[in-house]
């Protein structure tokens, strides 16, 4: 029994040296592997905004380059024979305005984008130069009303005539009919400026735009109508949630660009009422762009009821006596006789 007793122990000794002499593996430092784990977890810090050194007064948009070239302001013709028309996407702002029976005309002032194929060019109203000359805009047209001639002779707006230019400055596409037919670019136009000796360096004033941390608020506004009396004219705003803007479709079909198939997004769209008179048996108009009245501002899906005044020849929203301000991006602001019977919201 001792024999045997000895050699247990001598056994457990044994075992004891032979684990001693075992390296053991190194216990990680808990607070080492803390701060570590703290190290990984930080936040990936967001690049520096770039800091832009000017802004495009017409959208808001920043950018490097310079911001003083003069504005043009193009009529273009919106009836189904001129569609889809060309460059009309890269247009800064657009007034769209009856101008005979239930054809609309698209007033479009290009100034961060250059197009290169701009058209069909059509007609001057009187009404259109005056919003026209709200942004120091040189006026771009082909033919026009009595009262637009009227004003050209007088001197009251810098224009160029594509009448007068055709076939230089201006030419005529071979895919369409006469009247609807005549293009530029704008390159054409700048051209056309310095041989008409119109001044290129007359700033645009700038819209009123919201802070980007602004939220814009207002009743739900996806689908937008606007009823011109024809349903090859009447337009839609369809809100892209995606986009966050608007797509714009016009007789029933979405507007693309001729050239690039690009479509026409639009990120405010201020719909104001304006009386609508009937002048001549062509069925020409007088429409008051001075008075004031109602207003609808959408963006970003939804709406808000506004008034608008004329600041300036610009066209306005206002509330409580104060602007309110545009997203940053394009305008698209439509003139209806009557806001209860010409739009639709939903």
């Amino acid at each position: 029994m001792k024999r045997l007793t000895l050699g247990l122990t001598l056994l457990f000794i044994v075992i004891i040296v032979a684990a001693c002499n075992n390296e053991v593996p190194e216990v990680p430092d808990v607070v080492e592997n803390e701060q570590e784990l703290e190290q990984e977890l930080e936040p990936v810090p967001e690049p520096e905004k770039e800091v832009f050194i000017n802004t495009y007064p017409l959208t808001g948009v920043g950018t490097n380059d310079e911001v003083n070239d003069r504005v043009f302001g193009v009529m273009i013709e919106n009836t189904r024979a001129a569609r889809p028309q060309s460059g009309l996407y890269q247009a800064d702002l657009v007034y769209e305005v009856l101008s005979e029976a239930t054809i609309t005309r698209l007033l479009a002032f290009f100034h961060s984008e250059k197009p290169a194929v701009i058209g069909p060019v059509r007609s001057a109203r009187d009404y259109y130069i005056r919003l026209n000359n709200g942004y120091n805009a040189i006026y771009v047209s082909a033919g026009g009303s009595p009262q637009a001639f009227e004003m050209f002779k007088k001197g009251q707006v810098d224009f160029i005539s594509g009448l007068e230019y055709d076939g230089r400055f201006f030419s005529r596409s071979s895919a369409r009919k006469a009247p609807h037919n005549m293009y530029t670019t704008y390159e054409n136009l700048l051209k056309a400026a310095e041989h008409s000796k119109r001044s290129l360096t007359v700033s645009p004033p700038s819209l009123p735009f919201l802070d980007e941390e602004t939220v814009v608020t207002g009743e739900k506004a996806i689908q937008i109508g606007i009823n011109y009396g024809s349903s090859a004219n009447n337009v839609q705003y369809q809100y892209d949630k995606d986009l966050q803007r608007y797509i714009r479709i016009v007789g029933g079909e979405q507007s693309l660009d001729l050239e690039t198939n690009h479509p026409v997004l639009i990120d405010n769209i201020f719909i104001v009422e304006m009386s609508h008179r009937v002048i001549d048996d062509v069925g020409r108009r007088a429409i008051d762009t001075d008075s004031g009245g109602q207003g609808l501002l959408i963006q970003n899906g939804v709406y808000q009821p506004v008034q608008w005044e004329n600041v300036g020849a610009q066209i306005l929203p206002m509330k409580d006596g104060e602007i309110v301000g545009f997203l940053t991006g394009k305008t698209w602001i439509n003139v209806v006789p009557k806001l209860t019977s010409n739009v639709s919201i939903e």
